[in-house]
C-alpha cells in the first residue's frame, strides 16, 4: 500500500485529530499512515492507525498587534502573519522539515489539517495533497486576497502584498512556483470541506462541494427534550458569571467540558447541574436536549442546526463570531456578544431562548431546509474524492 502523511501545524482542541482520523480511516485500506501533529495531546486516538510525532507548531508572535493596540484578526492574511509567514526562517525552518520527512517516509499523498506549510512542501516535491478542515480554517487558494469576514473587526497591520513577498522569497527554494495571492499557501490536489454553506465563509469559491460537518455522529431533527445542553471547549470559558447564569436555573441542565478537573465538576454538580465525565453521543443530545448553549464551536453549532434546536452562544474567538452571527441570521440563535454581561442576564437570556416556541419552530424548519447537506455519505464521498485525487482527476 502507498504512505499517507496525516498533518496539523496550528489550532488546538481534538476537532482536528477527530477529521485527520475520520479521513484516513475511511482510506485505510489503501494507505499505510505517518502523522506528524504540532499537538500530541490527543494523539492517542490515533493508535490504530499510526504513532504520531511532534511536528513543528507554527508560533504565535503577537508584539506587531500588541504595539499596534490589538485590533483582532481581520482577515486570514492577518492570522497567517501572526503565525511566521512574515517570518523566513520559520517557513525556511518548517516546509524544509516536511519535506524531510516527505522525502524520509517515502510518501505518496498528503492529507493535511491547518497546515499550510505541509500543503506547500508537498506541492514542491509534486506530491498529492487534500486540505481538510471546516470552510472558515481552509481558504480557498483561487481567491485573489485574503477578505474581511468580520465588518465590525476590519483593521489589518499587514500589507498582504508584503507578507506575499516575504513567502515568495522562500518557498521557490524548495520547488514551488511563485504564488500569484497568499491564499495560493493553500492550493492543494483537493479541499475537503467538513461544513455547511451557511458556516463557510468561502462557500461561493469553493470548486467542490463541502461534506456534512464532523459532530460525531449521525442525528436527524427531533423535538421532544427538555434538557439545556451546554458545551464548553475548556473549563477557562467557564467564569463566575457563567457558573452563577446555569446553576440552579430551574431547568434541567446537562454539561460537558472535557479534562474538567473534579472539584469544578463537583461545584457545578452542587447547583443542581447533571456533569457529564465523558464526550455525551450525539444522538442522546438531540433526544434530550431542548436548547443547546456553546461558545459557537462548529461541531456542536452544527449539532444543533441538524437536530433542529435553538441555541445560545457567547463566542470566544473571531472564528465562534462568524459561526454565532451566522445562525443568528436564521433567527435560532441568541447571540451573546458582551463578554462581561451579569449573570442575571445571561441566565434571563437563556430562560427566554428556552420557552421560546417561535424560535423552535424555525430551528425545525432550518433543519429541514438543510438536511441534504447533512445526508451524503461521508465515508463514500471520501473514498470517492481521494480516489479522484490519486488519479489526478481533479
Amino acid at each position: 500500500m502507498l504512505g499517507a502523511l496525516l498533518a496539523w501545524e496550528h489550532g488546538g482542541g481534538m476537532g482536528h485529530i477527530v477529521t485527520l482520523k475520520t479521513v484516513a480511516e475511511a482510506v485505510d485500506d489503501r494507505f499505510t499512515f505517518d502523522a506528524a501533529l504540532c499537538d500530541l495531546t490527543h494523539a492517542g486516538a490515533l493508535s490504530g492507525l499510526c504513532t504520531p510525532v511532534q511536528g513543528p507548531w507554527l508560533p504565535l508572535f503577537e508584539d506587531d498587534r500588541k504595539a499596534r493596540g490589538s485590533p483582532p484578526r481581520a482577515t486570514w492574511g492577518e492570522f497567517l502573519g501572526d503565525v511566521g509567514f512574515r517570518r523566513p526562517e520559520i517557513l525556511r525552518e518548517s516546509i524544509g522539515w516536511w519535506q524531510g520527512v516527505m522525502r524520509e517516509c517515502d510518501i505518496s499523498l498528503v492529507i493535511a489539517d491547518c497546515a499550510p506549510c505541509a500543503l506547500m512542501a508537498a506541492r514542491g516535491l509534486g506530491i498529492p495533497s487534500v486540505a481538510i478542515s471546516t470552510g472558515y480554517l481552509t481558504p480557498p487558494p483561487a481567491m485573489p486576497r485574503f477578505p474581511i469576514l468580520l465588518s465590525q473587526h476590519s483593521t489589518c497591520i499587514y500589507d498582504e502584498a508584503e507578507t506575499l513577498e516575504i513567502v515568495n522569497s522562500v518557498v521557490t527554494e524548495f520547488g514551488v512556483p511563485e504564488l500569484a495571492g497568499l491564499p495560493e499557501v493553500y492550493q492543494a490536489t483537493d479541499q475537503i470541506i467538513f461544513s455547511i454553506d451557511m458556516l463557510d465563509p468561502y462557500a461561493a469559491w469553493r470548486a467542490m462541494p463541502s461534506l456534512p460537518p464532523m459532530m460525531g455522529g449521525e442525528v436527524g431533527p427531533v423535538s421532544d427534550g427538555d434538557e439545556i445542553f451546554v458545551y464548553l471547549s475548556n473549563a477557562k470559558m467557564a467564569d463566575p458569571a457563567f457558573i452563577e447564569a446555569i446553576g440552579n436555573i430551574g431547568r434541567p441542565v446537562r454539561l460537558f467540558i472535557p479534562k474538567l478537573d473534579p472539584s469544578l465538576a463537583a461545584s457545578f454538580s452542587s447547583l443542581n447541574i447533571r456533569v457529564e465525565r465523558a464526550a455525551v453521543p450525539v444522538n442522546l443530545i438531540a433526544k434530550r436536549s431542548r436548547l443547546i448553549v456553546s461558545a459557537a464551536q462548529h461541531g456542536i453549532t452544527c449539532l444543533g442546526i441538524a437536530s433542529g434546536l435553538p441555541q445560545v452562544s457567547r463566542p470566544s474567538d473571531l472564528e465562534k463570531q462568524y459561526n454565532a452571527e451566522a445562525v443568528e441570521r436564521r433567527g435560532i440563535m441568541q447571540l451573546i456578544d458582551d463578554k462581561d454581561l451579569p449573570a442575571h442576564l445571561f441566565r434571563s437570556t437563556i430562560l427566554n431562548a428556552y420557552e421560546d416556541a417561535a424560535m423552535a419552530r424555525r430551528a425545525r424548519a432550518l433543519a429541514d431546509e438543510l438536511r441534504s447537506q447533512f445526508d451524503i455519505n461521508q465515508r463514500k464521498m471520501i473514498r470517492r474524492r481521494i480516489a479522484d485525487v490519486m488519479d489526478n482527476r481533479i
